[in-house]
C-alpha cells in the first residue's frame, strides 16, 4: 500500500510532463536546472530534507532570473 501511494503521484507527474508548452524560454529552463542543482547542493550540505528543499527553492528562483535575462538579449 505505501508503495501504491508513491507509485500514483509519480506516475501522474510523469505524464504531465509529456504535456509540455508550444515554447521552452531559457527562463524555463534555467529555473529547471537552477532547483534540480540547488536540491543536489542543499542535500550536499543539510543532509535533510529541509535543506533540499530550500536549495531547490533557491536555485529555481535563481535559475529563472538568470535565464530570463538571457531570453532578454
Amino acid at each position: 500500500m505505501n508503495k501504491l501511494i508513491v507509485l500514483v503521484p509519480l506516475v501522474a507527474l510523469t505524464l504531465a510532463s509529456c504535456a509540455a508548452p508550444p515554447e521552452i524560454t531559457k527562463g524555463t529552463k534555467g529555473a529547471g536546472v537552477g532547483a534540480a542543482g540547488g536540491a543536489i547542493l542543499g542535500q550536499a550540505i543539510g543532509r535533510n530534507t529541509e535543506a533540499t528543499l530550500i536549495g531547490a527553492a533557491v536555485g529555481g528562483l535563481l535559475g529563472y532570473i538568470v535565464g530570463n535575462e538571457m531570453d532578454k538579449y
